[in-house]
């Protein structure tokens, strides 16, 4: 199908008589369903609704999309071609639905479309270029009638959000009183409601000696001492500096070293030992010359090893050495030449029961007694706030060290999420009470799981809108309106479709 140049110069109108016909038949067909479609799919068809079909291509290219949002790791991938295939099939179904009701929008509708496509403006006047439009159909990226497919489904969607656009969602005075509430900003001050760790520490301290020392208490503890005995386990370490050559054929090689053979290493290496043999630094070459850039940033302290936390060849090398024999050998390791100075050793260490008993009931109590004190510092509060006794939360709260915090950015009604705390609906229902400044929330909010107390730093009231402001709302109201109803409709019409079996997909994508 062709579009002449004089439907594209063409305005259209809408009807919003027909609108509401339409919608109605939409909403009866939400009630009483359809018969079945039987057809079936080939290899280049994702799947079929009705007469609707979301082709391969198509869905490629949604999922190419969602996976340069996301990711494209096979995991995600999978995710993206199902999320992407829905989103094809719920507009598929409104379009399959529009188009049994009879309804479709005209050539000079879809002229109009085309005409708003940004890509069509001029870049001085503004205004559509119809050479610009010609100059995309001759580019092949896209045949005529595709494209005119596509304006024309796009043009059957938006005439069903225009249709719900109607002249007055709410009453223009609680629009502006809604308005005025939203535009009110309040500066907020929270302190996190939680025992300070000092006195759990304390408290935690006088129950753990209790608890241990009740005799009814020792055969749990024998058993915690049991199941972690390795924990108290310490094997025989020893701490040295480390220079570490890498070359090609190393391990986890980076930088120069991935240039530099083996031999080249070892030749490096065997100089910067003669070095230190004649009285240089170990720490200071260990800091200008390794391969380890964490020991390098240390002046080659790799702390305290053992043949469980590093390759065997560093450690035997480094249990070889002693106070009377500090500098090892080149040693060869997976990860390129080693030199090792001793610094010191410590022995097996194995801490016995008794040694770790009080340790075993506070590992016992210790979350108990977190969850206990806070729950006594939360009820606490609750009945202050409760009787709004601000003075006294505030002296509550620096009794137990709550330290108070201002948000960094004004709240609104509008505002979601909180940065210092979360999301925002626990605050919401309370915001409008807090008046003057040092009013508090009536009680201990919760924002997924970090409880927290809220006051009044001080109150900006909101604006009433003027008429610009005024037209703007009630656009967007509207729309959002508009919205909403489309996709509770496109909801119960995907269901339905479902139900009847009108939704046929590619069983391969279902793999």
């Amino acid at each position: 199908m062709r579009l002449s140049t004089k439907s594209l110069l063409s305005p259209s109108a809408k009807s919003l008589a027909v609108g509401i016909v339409i919608a109605l038949g939409v909403l009866a067909f939400a009630i009483t369903g359809i018969s079945p479609n039987t057809q079936s799919l080939d290899s280049n068809v994702a799947a079929h609704i009705g007469n609707q079909t979301v082709s391969m291509v198509e869905l490629q290219r949604v999922v190419e999309n969602l996976n340069r949002q996301t990711g494209d790791e096979p995991g995600r991938r999978d995710a993206n071609i199902q999320s992407g295939l829905n989103q094809l099939i719920q507009e598929k179904v409104l379009l399959e639905e529009a188009h049994r009701i009879g309804w479709k929008p005209t050539d000079q509708e879809v002229a109009q479309w085309i005409r708003r496509r940004p890509e069509f403006q001029n870049e001085k006047t503004k205004q559509f270029d119809i050479s610009l439009y010609k100059k995309f159909l001759k580019s092949g990226y896209m045949s005529e009638l595709d494209f005119y497919k596509q304006g024309r489904d796009s043009m059957t969607i938006e005439k069903m959000s225009a249709l719900l656009f109607l002249q007055d969602v709410q009453p223009q005075a609680i629009l502006t009183d809604k308005a005025q509430r939203d535009s009110a900003e309040f500066n907020l001050e929270f302190a996190l409601v939680q025992a300070h760790p000092a006195k759990i520490k304390e408290k935690l301290s006088a129950e753990s000696q209790k608890y241990a020392a009740d005799s009814a208490n020792e055969k749990a503890l024998r058993d915690a001492y049991e199941a972690s005995k390795n924990e108290f386990i310490r094997p025989a370490q020893v701490r040295v500096l480390s220079i570490l050559v890498a070359h090609k054929e190393a391990q986890r090689a980076e930088g120069d070293a991935k240039n530099r053979t083996k031999d080249e290493a070892r030749i490096l290496i065997s100089n910067l030992r003669q070095k230190i043999q004649n009285g240089e630094s170990f720490a200071n070459i260990a800091a200008s010359t390794n391969d380890d850039a964490t020991a390098k940033l240390a002046k080659g302290d790799i702390g305290w090893i053992d043949a469980s936390n590093i390759d065997t060849a560093t450690s035997g090398a480094a249990f070889a050495l002693n106070s009377g024999n500090t500098l090892s050998d080149v040693v060869d390791t997976p990860f390129g030449f080693r030199l090792l100075r001793w610094q010191e050793t410590r022995d097996r260490l194995e801490r016995k029961f008794e040694d770790v008993k009080i340790e075993l009931a506070e590992r016992a109590l210790s979350e108990k007694i977190k969850s206990d004190m806070s729950a006594g510092i939360e009820a606490e509060l609750n009945k202050l706030l409760a009787e709004k006794k601000y003075t006294e939360v505030n002296s509550f709260a620096d009794g137990n060290q709550f330290e108070w915090k201002m948000l960094k950015k004004p709240f609104t009604a509008k505002t979601r999420f909180i940065e210092e705390l979360g999301q925002s609906e626990p605050l919401l229902p309370v915001l409008f009470a807090l008046k003057q400044k040092g009013d508090m929330a009536p009680q201990v909010l919760d924002f997924s799981g970090r409880k927290a107390i809220v006051r009044l730093a001080s109150r900006k009231d909101g604006t009433v809108p003027d008429p610009t402001q005024m037209k703007v709302i009630k656009t967007t109201e509207q729309r959002m309106a508009a919205q909403g109803f489309v996709s509770t409709m496109q909801r119960k019409l995907f269901d339905v479709y479902t139900n009847n079996k009108e939704i046929k997909r590619n069983v391969e994508l279902l793999r």
